[in-house]
């Protein structure tokens, strides 16, 4: 009878050849990118293409697999026109991130072994308020990743071995400092928050006119009644600097200003956030005087664990009368605010604004607010007596007597397009 060879072996070998290079991802590279093996690394101990811990590289997997699906679609980060060059493939992960300086915002490297804090990476995969990271959250036009994704990550990358990849490049690399605010504004009062370099922000600032307990139900609180509308455009000039210009239609205001972020709470550094802000106004309703106003407001800042931050603007505006000619005092004031985080989006905020010195309206004004911010958005509905938005509008005060209650309905909202 002839001899019948079974194929069970050859099969077995040919899914034991196969099944581990398409299964396991590969361990991080022994060699940074653009170096070859040393030709003397014989031993297996100091082989370079020794593999990783085995704990290690279940972890390297499950990161490289992770990224790889979420994040390497064509037009973003796959194959070799990948978004900034940056891959996120398995096999291109490490040679493209690791200890790599990031395009879109060069204080910061791609991936710093064993420093997610300092990785752009990391960073943008958290909502801003974790990673005090302003720009758009990846996986971008996708549902962001789980707390339990974001840990495999943050895992991975503190298990990068230093000693392989060597240290940040000139050491320039640092975490970024928490976010002071949710936004660059309060409801009227700026805030200490940059908006980041070459940022733009598109911002809608809109109060209705007829106060709540004078429309009632039938005018539906205000809501029916036309609005006062500013509609303005800043842009970062720089990671601290940013420029800006707005119009509302209340007296045809314009107003054009700059803010300097001085310096920003982090541990271990600086313990308050300050900036600097200066305005030009310019009043062009019919018949208005000491149209041309200048304003200066320093901003003081500090952030309280987790959930409180609060907030004090010292102003001055000149020649804020706009009804009396002869009139050229200005207005001294000092403004007061707080924002309560009730989770990573959303806030309770306040503010008061108390005329000190020269032109006052016949009341302080008084805002409150419930805020909600993602990477990109922010938006706010508040209850506010002042009519005013821009800077010398409301350093005067506000026109309603907030301590009866008398206040109208506003909202604030804005989109953020970051430098990708």
């Amino acid at each position: 009878m002839p001899t019948t060879t079974s194929l069970s072996p050859v099969l077995i070998l040919a899914l034991a050849v196969l099944i581990p290079g398409y299964a396991v991802a590969d361990p991080p590279p022994a060699t940074p990118p653009g170096e070859t093996p040393s030709a003397t690394a014989s031993t297996p101990s100091d082989s370079p293409e020794r593999p990783a811990a085995p704990a290690d590289a279940e972890l390297f997997e499950r990161a490289g697999r992770l990224l790889q699906s979420r994040c390497a679609m064509p037009g973003c980060h796959l194959g070799p026109d990948a978004m900034q060059a940056l891959r996120l493939e398995v096999r291109e992960i490490y040679r493209s991130s690791v200890n790599v300086r990031a395009r879109t915002d060069p204080r910061l490297l791609r991936l710093v072994p064993r420093a997610p804090l300092q990785s752009l990476l990391y960073l943008k995969l958290l909502p801003q308020d974790r990673g005090g990271y302003r720009g758009p959250r990846m996986p971008q036009g996708m549902n962001p990743l789980g707390d339990e994704e974001i840990e495999v990550v943050r895992k991975w990358i503190e298990a990068f071995p230093e000693a392989t990849w060597g240290p940040p490049p000139l050491g320039e690399a640092t975490a970024l400092p928490a976010r002071t605010f949710q936004d660059g504004t309060l409801v009227n009062l700026p805030t200490s928050e940059p908006l980041g370099r070459h940022a733009l922000d598109v911002r809608i600032l809109h109060r209705f006119k007829a106060p709540v307990a004078e429309a009632g139900s039938h005018g539906f609180y205000g809501l029916d009644s036309d609005a006062w509308v500013s509609i303005g455009l800043a842009f970062g000039l720089t990671g601290a600097l940013e420029v800006g210009l707005r119009r509302t239609n209340l007296h045809d205001d314009f107003e054009a200003y700059a803010k300097w972020v001085l310096l920003r709470q982090a541990s271990g550094g600086p313990p308050l956030s300050l900036a600097l802000r200066g305005s030009v106004s310019d009043i062009r309703e019919k018949g208005a005087s000491n149209t041309d106003r200048q304003g200066a407001q320093m901003i003081l800042a500090r952030r309280f664990g987790a959930r409180l931050s609060l907030l004090l603007v010292p102003t001055y505006v000149t020649r804020t009368n706009y009804l009396d000619a002869a009139d050229r005092r200005g207005t001294c004031a000092v403004g007061a605010g707080a924002e309560l985080r009730l989770n990573s989006k959303t806030a309770i905020t306040g503010e008061w604004v108390a005329p000190l010195r020269g032109v006052e309206n016949d009341f302080q004004s008084a805002s409150l607010g419930y805020a909600i911010a993602t990477a990109r958005h922010a938006f706010e509905i508040f209850v506010t007596n002042t009519a005013g938005a821009h800077t010398d509008l409301y350093a005067p005060g506000g026109d309603l007597d907030a301590r009866k209650g008398d206040y109208r309905l506003g909202f604030n909202i804005s989109r953020v397009y970051a430098a990708r």
